[in-house]
């Protein structure tokens, strides 16, 4: 699944880690880092609990640290319409609404950004 969406995008991939994979019954644990051609870099943390519900953060930063977009749907800014989904663009403070992300949602919005 995410070996096979970081290879549909391979154009704009240098590398990647998968840095926790770990299945329990219908829950999941996963962390990832992709490096991309233009320096940037993906950090990726995504849960699947026993009960269903999912946490998520998909935290894409340039080749200096600093924040481009983070997609996340942490329970903490109860005023964005799309609560809990919301991204932060750049500064953490610009909050905006988001729907519910998945790798292939970012890997294309990434690809649209590096690759206009």
């Amino acid at each position: 699944m995410i070996v096979n969406t970081i290879e549909k995008y391979s154009a704009i991939v240098l590398s990647y880690n998968i840095q926790q994979f770990k299945i329990v019954g219908s829950s999941y644990r996963l962390a990832y880092h992709i490096k991309l051609i233009d320096n940037s870099q993906l950090f990726s943390k995504d849960y699947l609990f026993l009960d269903g519900s999912r946490k998520y953060s998909f935290h894409w930063q340039d080749g200096k640290g600093h924040c481009i977009i983070r997609w996340d749907n942490a329970p903490h800014h109860q005023d964005v319409i799309t609560f809990p989904y919301h991204q932060h663009i750049g500064k953490e403070e610009d909050i905006k609404e988001s729907q519910p992300m998945k790798l292939e949602t970012v890997m294309e919005c990434i690809s649209n950004q590096i690759n206009p």
